[in-house]
């Protein structure tokens, strides 16, 4: 059975259950035990079948939180692991970039909030040496629909695009917000003059 029906039937079981037992307690049929013993209310016990049903929804779905180890985007060529540091520092992050792209400390996880991340790109360098310099190459010609693939060491999530932007590096700051569930990429327009970035944004989609 796909994950899906599965948390369907699990959501539909548990919302018939607490409906049987509303049914039983008004009638008289619950024993004097199960009252003694249990203090919630109707309310509570139904609060926390639905808080139970969706946190098994979520779950079966694949929607524990990760961290990424890798980004696709066949559209544009991009394949690249992504480095998860526990610190903001500067020279820190830097070192990082260059090995690929980076999620920012303290944005979203795979599944949970906006998660940002960013890396170099440097179009107009025909020779590099280190690859990585050109990790997010072809940010900019994105479009909406486009599709992302983010790994993680278990799961792969697809996320769409909604947005692609060229904005100031004053205006390039991403907010923080764990209250919906999408990716943020950015990368420098010129390798080295870090006065626009691009910034794409895409909404999370399913879990594979």
């Amino acid at each position: 059975m796909p994950k899906k029906s599965q948390a369907k039937f699990i959501l539909y079981f548990l919302v018939a259950f607490i409906l049987l037992f509303c049914l039983m307690y008004s009638v008289g049929w619950v024993p004097d035990s199960i009252k003694q013993n249990n203090g919630d209310s109707l309310r509570t016990l139904w609060d926390k079948a639905q808080k139970i049903a969706i946190d098994k929804q979520l779950n079966l779905v694949g929607m524990t939180a990760e961290n990424p180890t890798r980004i696709v985007i066949d559209k544009i060529g991009v394949d690249v692991t992504i480095s998860n540091p526990n610190t903001t520092n500067v020279a820190t992050l830097d070192e990082y970039l260059k090995q690929g792209a980076v999620r920012y400390p303290g944005s979203g996880l795979l599944g949970q909030g906006n998660m940002f991340i960013f890396a170099h790109s440097a179009e107009a360098f025909v020779i590099i040496n280190n690859l990585n310099l050109k990790a997010f190459n072809g940010l900019k010609n994105l479009s909406s629909g486009d599709v992302i693939m983010v790994y993680s060491e278990s799961n792969a999530y697809i996320y769409k695009v909604t947005s692609v932007k060229l904005v100031d590096k004053n205006q390039a700051l991403v907010k923080l917000d764990n209250s919906k569930n999408m990716l943020t990429l950015s990368t420098c327009n010129t390798l080295g003059a870090p006065s626009e970035r691009y910034v794409v944004e895409a909404d999370y989609i399913s879990t594979q």
